[in-house]
């Protein structure tokens, strides 16, 4: 990961105050993101070990949102995407506190770094059911392309997944 911690802002103002700021994850952050893996996406959570492996692969790149201008505070929030030559995949993207544009910087991040990588595209899947998120992708410019049937698995239920597409040139 590059970088120091970026990005401050606060709902009423972002990028102007140090309520919170981002930065590149680090294998210490690992426990952490599980922790938060499981109070978000508690039937599709991510375990420390695949994390640490995500976390160190020469071709991914994840971020955090924390509490203070350095982002060493409490986790708000985290994401990740992993580079394909002119393609990026975004892996994860969660968020504690709505309404605070963190899912907005945490994105841009991503899509920052995918565009610095040489990625012309950015792909992600999305829950079907999941309107909140679809209309989080749609207002970023983001656009169904395909659909990936029984994708997830849910409590016996399968779930189908939406791929969108946002071109980052």
């Amino acid at each position: 990961m590059v970088g120091d911690a970026q990005t401050p802002g606060t709902a009423e103002s972002p990028g102007t105050d140090t309520d919170w700021a981002l930065r590149p994850v680090t294998i210490e952050d690992v426990e952490e993101i599980a922790f938060a893996e499981l109070e978000l996406f508690p039937d599709e959570s991510w375990n420390v070990f695949q994390l640490a492996a995500e976390i160190e692969h020469p071709d991914r790149r994840y971020v955090l949102a924390a509490q203070g201008p350095q982002a060493d505070g409490a986790l708000l929030g985290y994401a990740g995407i992993m580079l394909a030559g002119d393609l990026a995949d975004l892996h994860t993207i969660g968020t504690r506190r709505e309404g605070a544009g963190i899912g907005r910087a945490l994105l841009g991040w991503c899509e920052e770094q995918a565009r610095s990588a040489g990625a012309g595209r950015m792909l992600l899947e999305v829950r079907e059911d999941n309107s909140r998120a679809r209309a989080f992708y749609a207002a970023a410019g983001y656009r169904e392309i395909d659909r990936r049937r029984g994708y997830y698995r849910i409590r016996g239920r399968r779930i189908d997944a939406l791929v969108m597409e946002r071109a980052l040139s």
